[in-house]
């Protein structure tokens, strides 16, 4: 992957100025936990450089964003306002994101 990272990649450079794309889980009543081994990890410059906030509907820059399918959609929809790295780095995250929805409602971007 160019833009994200997993866990094991997180703990092997070290850091934690890293947005965490976690799955979404079958308990409501989900304790919140950072750094799960299968999240996908996208560093803050990036975050910021692409302007992922004018993207993501009620983002949350220092707390939790659920995302469903819906919020998604409109995610496809906004990043083409935001320029060709927004596109790519919205792209490669399309495989994990359909392969939680096919087991969850919605996933999690964890702020830092």
């Amino acid at each position: 992957m160019r833009f994200f990272i997993t866990e094991s990649q997180r703990k092997q450079r070290g850091g934690s100025c890293y947005f965490e794309f976690q799955r979404g889980q079958k308990d409501t009543n989900r304790k919140s936990v950072c750094w799960r081994e299968d999240s996908l990890l996208l560093h803050m410059d990036i975050v910021d450089e692409i302007a992922l906030y004018k993207i993501v509907p009620d983002f949350q820059y220092y707390g939790e964003t659920i995302i469903d399918k819906e919020k998604w959609s409109i995610i496809q929809n906004n990043v083409k306002e935001q320029g060709s790295k927004a596109i790519e780095v919205i792209d490669e995250l399309k495989s994990w994101v359909e392969e939680n929805f096919k087991e969850y409602d919605y996933f999690v971007i964890v702020g830092i």
